[in-house]
């Protein structure tokens, strides 16, 4: 299969916002702009429950990053500053002045430093399970380099894809299969080996952003969702002593305005486990 023979659950537009980089999103309801962003492997279809509901009260657009999904997959950097300029180009071209931001986990990260660099472009930010709180020691970044490789990401097999799916989870809905098969079944892509760099890439700038020692320059109006079994962030593989309440703790002495919200019986999927509390949580802090 082929990227661009996915299964989207809701008609795309395709932007070019440069000479050879096309970005895929939606274009969906009237009101506030809320900008959906996904998180590291990721695309549109993580946003499945909440898209249409949300619709009604904003107008969604919700994006494949470059490498990601639709979009252009040419070879990128990855890192977070990278992504936040693609953004802004992206409203630029939409003719969006200001704008919200529902991040999910690397998503969340791109929110941060959105919010960082652009403060005057950007209103709330609504974040769901996000990195940016974590920092890495020399030895520990190579840890996780190596373990999010490209050459690993093309050689797992499908035990191994479906594991990394589920891990994000803590109750796996039968709704989200979709994740596991639409990973195995793009490994055949011809532009997958691209793809599966530009993941490396990014996993590789997540964990050296300059973001966790910048967060009190975030002055946007944030709300956290976090899930009270995430496995995911903290980062167990490396950082098994940290606690999720730590990482609630470092947003809450940073981030000048945020609420931070924990649903039960949650991984590290809030907006898929429990998409009905997770929009009307939106839809609340939004408007």
């Amino acid at each position: 299969m082929e990227f661009e023979s996915l299964t989207y659950q809701f008609p795309v537009v395709k932007t070019q916002i440069e000479p050879g980089l096309t970005i895929v999103h939606t274009a969906m309801g009237d009101g506030s702009p809320v900008v959906f962003i996904h998180g590291l492997g990721s695309y549109i279809p993580a946003w499945n429950k909440n898209l249409l509901p949300l619709s009604k009260h904003f107008r969604c657009i919700a994006i494949d990053l470059p490498g990601y999904g639709k979009s252009s997959k040419s070879l990128h950097p990855g890192t977070m500053d990278y992504y936040a300029e693609v953004v802004i180009k992206l409203m630029d071209k939409l003719g969006i002045n200001k704008f919200n931001i529902c991040g999910h986990s690397m998503g969340g990260v791109i929110a941060f430093k959105l919010a960082i660099e652009f403060p005057e472009r950007v209103d709330k930010l609504f974040l769901s399970a996000p990195g940016g709180a974590e920092t890495y020691s020399e030895d520990e970044k190579l840890l996780v380099e190596n373990f999010i490789s490209t050459d690993r990401m093309i050689s797992n097999d499908d035990k191994q894809i479906r594991n990394n799916v589920l891990v994000n989870f803590h109750h796996f809905p039968l709704d989200a299969q979709f994740m596991i098969s639409d990973r195995i079944a793009i490994r055949k892509a011809k532009e997958f080996p691209l793809h599966a760099e530009i993941i490396a890439r990014s996993a590789s700038d997540v964990i050296n952003s300059d973001v966790p020692f910048r967060l009190s320059g975030v002055k946007s109006k944030t709300m956290i969702i976090f899930g009270d079994n995430d496995k995911m962030i903290p980062n167990r593989f490396v950082h098994p002593e940290l606690t999720p309440q730590k990482m609630i703790d470092t947003f809450k002495q940073n981030i000048q305005s945020v609420n931070i919200k924990i649903y039960p019986e949650c991984g590290h999927f809030p907006q898929f486990e429990h998409p009905e509390i997770f929009n009307r949580d939106l839809i609340e802090f939004i408007l």
